[in-house]
């Protein structure tokens, strides 16, 4: 816990939970309220979770090929993107294109999580790590399923809470970025 790499990583994954729950829980009231059918938001919903396994299986093997690392940043600087691209236009293909991105990217961190914590700290304490930022993972997500909802209700929309989370996604790939990931020796405060 006294390493950079790891509170940079909860950064990262708070960020990460947020998005996936206020996404699966808003985007089919946020589609309705520019007029598209509910048949259609939840369509956009299947695609997004469609696009989720296929997300994880590409991330899996790019991992294994190239590292964490860039399938970390990537992940985030898409999400960011797409936030920021449903900002500008509210069609129906700019909201199949964001549901598409954005279930690709929902579970590439699910690999990276194990693969990065293993290589910084080993496997000896694997399970508590994980578990660790499983839980910040999920508070993310808690809080953001809420604040979507808190922050349409203050606005009567949903253009605060795409903006906030498209900037906080850009301050996860800076996070992501400055992840040092070579090995942490135990008892190590330096990452």
């Amino acid at each position: 816990m006294r390493t950079p790499p790891f509170w940079l990583f909860l950064v990262v994954m708070f960020v990460c939970g947020g998005g996936d729950y206020m996404v699966l829980l808003h985007l089919v009231p946020l589609v309705t309220d520019y007029g598209i059918p509910a048949d259609t938001a939840a369509h956009m919903l299947s695609w997004f979770g469609l696009l989720s396994l296929a997300g994880i299986l590409i991330a899996g093997r790019a991992i294994d090929m190239i590292g964490d690392k860039i399938p970390m940043v990537l992940t985030f600087m898409l999400r960011s993107l797409l936030f920021f691209y449903i900002l500008r236009s509210q069609t129906v293909t700019a909201f199949y294109i964001f549901s598409l991105g954005f279930g690709f990217t929902m579970m590439v961190t699910a690999p990276i999580t194990t693969t990065l914590m293993s290589r910084l700290y080993g496997l000896t304490h694997l399970g508590l790590i994980t578990g660790v930022i499983t839980t910040v993972h999920h508070l993310g997500g808690g809080l953001w399923a809420y604040l979507g909802g808190a922050l349409f209700d203050y606005s009567g929309n949903y253009r605060l809470a795409i903006g906030l989370y498209g900037g906080s996604c850009f301050v996860a790939t800076v996070c992501a970025l400055l992840i040092r990931t070579r090995p942490i020796r135990v008892g190590s405060a330096s990452g």
